[in-house]
């Protein structure tokens, strides 16, 4: 069993019933935690209230495709700052193809794409190749330079180049991710990247049919969906697991996402 790490911070003026339901419906959320043999966390935040539901915040897991988002933001963000042009073509080889998620290992010969298109290709398509060949483009060290600036603490650690992530870094990378889209001229078109990929694991029917602007890592062991979900109330999502083996894995993340909008509604009655 792994450390158990729960934080409940409630500060809305609330009645007594709702403080009962809340505890019934976070205690039940937490028992089914408990319950798993794997390792599992996630992080709820109400981004108007800043009320906190978290279970073991502090617990690496492997990033897989989850981490796509940090490069993507970094180079927009560059682009803003006028330091890139995102129509800057770069040379995809037949030798940069990388197998598993995407659609650029399909390609027949050397192909150019932009730098947008491989931010496009990286999110909706969770492409690696695209994904590969812009953390070379900016270089490892700088984005974990990025990442470490932006207060996160383990950006890019491990020996390939998706690293490890949890939810307290998770949740730097989406605040930093929900202010660009708010202020930025690429915002719009970033966010609707992030809220309809080629594949999601959260179902909109947990989450109240809003927009979940988010990205998910599946890969081996991890099995990942993170981001911030654009409700009357806006809140941060985030859940992490070890459990890609697992026969349960999709209803695990569902079940865990349900009980916490359950909880979020009782919070914003």
């Amino acid at each position: 069993m792994y450390k158990l790490n729960i934080t409940a911070q409630i500060n809305n003026d609330l009645t007594n019933d709702d403080i009962t339901k809340i505890k019934t419906k976070l205690y039940e959320l937490n028992s089914m935690y408990l319950k798993s043999d794997e390792k599992v966390a996630y992080y709820y935040e109400d981004i108007n209230t800043n009320n906190v539901l978290s279970y073991n915040p502090d617990i690496l897991f492997y990033a897989a495709s989850s981490i796509k988002v940090l490069v993507c933001t970094m180079l927009l963000e560059m682009a803003e700052n006028k330091k890139i042009d995102l129509n800057e073509k770069l040379l995809i080889t037949m030798d940069d193809l990388k197998q598993d998620t995407g659609i650029i290992k399909f390609q027949k010969e050397d192909t150019y794409y932009t730098i947008k298109e491989l931010i496009r290709l990286a999110i909706v398509e969770s492409d690696n190749t695209a994904y590969i060949k812009l953390v070379n483009y900016v270089g490892k060290d700088n984005l974990d330079k990025y990442g470490k600036e932006l207060g996160a603490k383990h950006t890019m650690e491990g020996k390939d180049l998706f690293g490890l992530i949890n939810c307290n870094d998770m949740i730097i990378y989406y605040k930093k991710i929900k202010n660009f889209i708010e202020s930025s001229k690429y915002g719009l078109e970033f966010q609707n990247w992030l809220a309809n990929p080629s594949f999601e694991i959260i179902k909109k029917e947990n989450i109240g049919n809003n927009i979940y602007v988010k990205k998910y890592g599946s890969f081996d062991i991890a099995y990942h969906e993170a981001g911030y979900v654009l409700d009357k109330n806006p809140f941060y999502l985030i859940i992490l697991t070890q459990k890609f083996k697992c026969d349960d894995k999709e209803e695990f993340v569902n079940n865990t996402a349900k009980k916490i909008y359950e909880i979020h509604k009782i919070i914003h009655k």
